[in-house]
């Protein structure tokens, strides 16, 4: 009987490694860059032409190899980093299966020209389809310098499944971040279609960070250090002010490799917990150092999944790490307005005075205008039945009943109300008319006005967030205004923000910015939205390119809205911001005539409403818990 299983031959079975090890430029990028680490380069050079497609080339100043190494390192399975199974327990090194190099030749042309500090001259090898056609010396310079031309050439089918040039540069360009972002003490250097994107001298972590993904991190990030036995934990987490969808900002390196893993992404997410608004995730970089036995990165070809040996340990310890790093910066939420939580109350002696509240007036200032007839009400009424049809839509989803939304619809009509010109002297004034002011700012950060039936407590970011980006992402709502710089800036970005602000500056001319890019990674900013602060110029553009980092092109309305997201998050009032009477009343008249004022567009609730029940529970339930105390 004939038999049915075959003995694949080698060039067939490399292909299929080829599979796993190289899925698109990006993985070969990955292994080259991870080889010149292994050989203790202190520079290295990335080349790219056409996303890596054509040409993907890394120099690297490293220990090079003789010519019998230069050959023998295409072979299956050929590696410097093991000799025995034992091995595998000590593997500090980022490469030691031995298939990337064999799996890159067999689906690439491949030059390699490598010398020895000791020897005079060099070996040149070239390879195709895991065939050596040339093999010879040369006069090349310390290190190696490998060239892999025309990826996939003898697999067309594979190689019709890339994306555009764009798209697989982005990919290549992460795997370059990260590994410089793993090994901030060489310098490494990114060409792109012959042309320097980035030069990155060594350094530390920190001003690494700063290096790829531009200045405002430099006072975004947040120091983390553990030290115990058997564990050290080092690196930055970022302020929960900047936080973006996805995890495309968080890194986690093991012994200087980078990982993926699930459990530490949530783990670190958990500590933010009451900090970021819905929907976001919090950037880190983060570096853990650990005895290679611990942990078991033979798992997959492409080595970023990994074991711990002794998991609950580790999150333990990283987990207070991140905990007691925000709480020593002071990272925190004044009142959570997701919660049941009441309005903060402190104890004050029996003796205590309280101080006058002050009112500034302003008799003759009046920036409110009706667009309907003096007191007809009939803007405010047709904002009133238009916001209740798109808030019933919502009721399941927010889980409320009537009564709620009709608070809710009161505090509406009754801060409309309040905001029209004839009642301007009721909201401003004390003591004429016998009225009392209505609408005020409470610890700098609230805006409380009583309704009829309660009272409306309104977190003052949240809300300003909400205007803003009504003002952006609406497009009938026309151009944003906007103002001259008192001097033009010029500012610096990296080169994945340099793309997308050139990709995007249309939008942003359309919403108040004049951004000129003037070569290299620099722009010059002539004009910014009126609120805008000079000051913090880098900072919102930076915002602004990081939510619009994409690996597909988006279409002109998601970039619109995912420059508005950015901007209402970067121009909104913080916490903390006092507030005159005009502006607490213009920002409760704009969240009020704009869609969706009860959530902010991060998705953090905006209004809080405490009925007559609600308020009278506060007492009721102090005075149970006086009683419980005098009967213990």
């Amino acid at each position: 009987m004939d038999s049915v299983i075959n003995i694949l031959p080698e060039f067939v079975a490399n292909q299929i490694a080829a599979g796993e090890v190289v899925n698109r430029p990006a993985s070969a990028v990955k292994e080259l860059l991870e080889n010149a680490v292994d050989a203790g380069a202190t520079k290295i050079e990335l080349h790219l032409t056409d996303g890596g497609r054509t040409l993907i080339q890394v120099v690297d100043n490293g220990c090079g190899m003789n010519a019998q190494d230069a050959e023998r390192c295409f072979m299956p399975h050929a590696t410097s980093k093991l000799a025995e199974a034992d091995d595998l327990l000590h593997i500090r090194t980022m490469g030691f299966r031995g298939e990337a190099l064999a799996s890159i030749a067999a689906v690439a042309q491949v030059e390699l020209q490598t010398r020895r500090e000791q020897d005079e001259m060099g070996t040149r090898v070239c390879i195709e389809g895991n065939k050596i056609t040339l093999k010879e010396s040369c006069a090349c310079a310390p290190g190696t310098n490998i060239c892999v031309r025309n990826l996939y050439f003898n697999t067309p089918a594979r190689r019709q499944f890339l994306k555009s040039d764009e798209v697989e540069y982005r990919y290549a360009e992460e795997e370059f971040n990260r590994i410089a972002l793993a090994q901030p003490g060489i310098c490494f250097q990114l060409y792109r279609n012959g042309q320097k994107i980035n030069h990155l001298e060594a350094s530390n972590l920190n001003r690494r960070i700063v290096q790829l993904f531009g200045k405002a991190f430099e006072n975004r990030l947040v120091k983390v250090a553990q030290n115990v036995p058997g564990l050290t934990v080092a690196g930055y987490i970022c302020t929960p002010d900047y936080s973006v969808k996805g995890r495309g900002k968080q890194y986690l390196f093991v012994n200087r490799r980078i990982i993926r893993h699930g459990g530490i992404s949530n783990l670190i997410e958990r500590a933010y917990q009451g900090l970021l608004p819905e929907g976001k995730s919090p950037a880190f970089f983060i570096h853990l150092e650990m005895e290679p036995g611990e942990i078991d990165v033979n798992i997959h070809p492409t080595k970023t999944e990994i074991r711990f040996k002794n998991q609950d340990f580790i999150y333990k310890v990283l987990f207070a790490a991140v905990k007691f790093a925000l709480g020593v910066n002071q990272v925190s939420d004044s009142i959570d307005f997701q919660s049941e939580q009441a309005l903060p109350y402190q104890y004050k002696p029996k003796d205590y005075i309280p101080e006058t509240p002050k009112v500034k007036l302003h008799p003759d200032y009046d920036p409110f205008t009706n667009p309907a007839p003096a007191g007809s009400g009939k803007a405010s009424q047709d904002y009133r039945e238009a916001y209740a049809r798109n808030f019933a839509l919502m009721q399941e989803n927010m889980q409320v009943n009537s009564a709620p939304m009709q608070l809710l619809l009161d505090c509406v009509d009754e801060v409309q109300a309040d905001t029209r010109p004839e009642n301007t002297e009721a909201i401003h004034t004390e003591g004429t008319t016998g009225k009392q002011v209505r609408i005020f700012q409470l610890f700098d950060s609230y805006i409380v006005t009583p309704l009829k039936s309660g009272l409306a407590l309104i977190d003052q970011q949240a809300a300003s967030e909400r205007v803003i980006y009504n003002s952006y992402s609406e497009p009938e709502a026309g151009n944003v205004p906007s103002q001259r710089t008192l001097f033009p800036q010029t500012v610096e970005f990296s080169d994945a923000h340099t793309r997308i602000l050139k990709e995007i500056k249309e939008e942003l001319g359309a919403l108040g910015w004049a951004v000129e890019w003037i070569g290299g990674n620099a722009f010059m900013v002539n004009a910014m939205p009126q609120g805008a602060e000079e000051s913090r110029t880098q900072a919102i553009l930076e915002e602004i390119a990081s939510a619009c980092e994409t690996k597909a092109m988006p279409t002109e309305a998601e970039k619109r809205q995912n420059i508005a997201l950015a901007a209402a998050k970067e121009l909104a009032i913080k916490k903390g911001t006092p507030l005159s009477q005009e502006e607490i009343l213009y920002l409760t008249n704009q969240l009020f005539s704009g869609p969706a004022p009860e959530v902010s567009p991060s998705g953090k609730q905006v209004i809080r409403i405490l009925d007559q029940a609600a308020v009278a529970g506060l007492f009721n339930r102090s005075a149970a818990a006086n009683n419980k105390t005098e009967n213990v």
